[in-house]
């Protein structure tokens, strides 16, 4: 039987609407209340925006003197999306908010690792395109070295404490019983004692910031009262280049951070080598290098020589020092790091007019040899207010009065390849990098 609430003015008395079972939402085709986290899956089977959502089952609903009141349940549900198509490719659902609470760990070849408190599922893996369990903790448990491990059972709001993704190793850093933490290798399943930190998460990471940068100790700026201009190493653009409300857009991808540090580190190590390089050269051409200095022997040229090989081996011994320090650190390649698809490139956010329903616009900005901006493309997302409180607003009545509690502040941003991929007031866009067409959009 299909049910409808009529679309009729708000009284002034308070009356409050007793929810039926025809009022309960569809965890498989209805739209979500929320999302909770977002990663983009690559693989074999494709590139997927795996998204976790979330869905209220109203109970009642009741309005009064201005206040809405609404009380019910939450669920959760996966899903996965084609990021060529926006097409649905699996959904699963993850059950009630605390009886069966869940946390999306991150993914390796071929697995979405997930870990869930109830017992019977545990520590589990599930295709990336369907979603459906591959193995569950009951059957991981039989692999050789797992059979011993007893994993940490957290309360549901604490799961992210104690099971993580290291991006940077692909181990997944897990909790026993005990509090001991373990890395496990996704492909092998091996299983090491380890004391290193427990990764952070960070699901619903600020994505839109004044500033940000391309390359490291590199900061570019969108500075202005109403309209931005983006200014670049102390040169600002003109007024022709400057975008109404603009932010830039940042890359919170956990994946993309840890292939920059990874990076950076590597980097690191070049050049300590390099300079490791050219002291045992520089030692074996002059052997005065290595000899303690005799001011009453030595003329001013092998003094210079001794000198010069001190200041190599103190440079040397500075750079390992840096190394070792950001090995223990927080320290990252970019800590505010702008998405870009080349490097050169940078994309931003901003209104299309001033008006109370403004909607967003997405402009990508390239960067020039001269480190000037030019504009590449301005794209117009029609159904996308600017100040997401619209997306309530505009329907106050029949939203909160319909099934489900919908939230429309959550954003995210993806990229891969030439597809970008935005998230916010519970709509799903992709966006062509190159053309600035919007390839597709689907409510989620």
């Amino acid at each position: 039987m299909q049910c409808r609430l009529r679309n009729f003015p708000v009284p002034l008395l308070a009356f409050t609407i007793l929810l039926s079972g025809c009022y309960h939402k569809d965890w498989m085709t209805d739209r979500s209340d929320n999302v909770v986290g977002n990663l983009i899956y690559e693989g074999p089977e494709g590139t997927f925006i795996i998204s976790k959502e979330e869905i209220f089952q109203a109970d009642s609903k009741s309005s009064g003197g201005g206040i809405n009141e609404i009380t019910g349940s939450t669920e959760y549900r996966l899903s996965s999306y084609d990021i060529r198509t926006g097409e649905l490719s699996g959904r699963a659902s993850l059950g009630d908010q605390i009886e069966e609470a869940n946390a999306l760990v991150g993914f390796s070849n071929g697995k979405v690792w997930m870990f869930s408190i109830n017992p019977e599922i545990g520590l589990h893996y599930r295709d990336p395109k369907t979603l459906e369990i591959k193995e569950a903790w009951p059957e991981l448990s039989k692999k050789p070295g797992l059979g011993s491990f007893k994993p940490a059972r957290p309360d549901w709001p604490l799961i992210y404490q104690y099971f993580a993704h290291d991006c940077a190793q692909n181990k997944l850093i897990l909790s026993d019983e005990a509090g001991f933490r373990h890395a496990l290798d996704p492909e092998t399943f091996a299983l090491q004692k380890v004391e290193t930190a427990m990764p952070k998460v960070e699901w619903e990471p600020r994505i839109l910031n004044s500033s940000g940068e391309l390359a490291e100790d590199d900061r570019i700026y969108l500075e202005g009262d109403t309209r931005k201009t983006i200014t670049t190493f102390e040169k600002k653009s003109s007024a022709d280049l400057s975008f109404l409300f603009g932010e830039w857009i940042l890359d919170t991808d956990p994946y993309k951070a840890a292939k920059r540090d990874l990076e950076k580190k590597e980097n690191w190590l070049a050049r300590n080598k390099k300079l490791e390089d050219s002291l045992r050269a520089y030692e074996a051409v002059h052997p005065e290098a290595t000899q303690e200095m005799d001011y009453m022997k030595w003329s001013y040229d092998q003094r210079r020589i001794h000198d010069l090989a001190e200041g190599m081996r103190r440079n040397l011994e500075y750079a390992k020092r840096d190394y070792e320090s950001a090995l223990r650190s927080d320290n990252h390649a970019l800590n505010y790091p702008l998405l870009t698809t080349d490097g050169k490139s940078a994309y931003i956010r901003h209104a299309n007019l001033i008006a109370d329903t403004a909607h967003v616009m997405i402009s990508r900005v390239n960067l020039q040899p001269d480190s000037t901006w030019s504009l590449a493309w301005s794209t117009l997302l029609p159904h996308l207010y600017h100040d997401y409180s619209k997306a309530d607003q505009a329907g106050a009545f029949e939203t909160v009065y319909s099934s489900g509690n919908p939230r429309f502040d959550y954003q995210w941003a993806g990229q891969r390849d030439d597809f970008i991929v935005l998230i916010a007031q519970l709509q799903m866009f992709c966006i062509d990098a190159q053309t600035g067409k919007l390839l597709w959009e689907k409510e989620i």
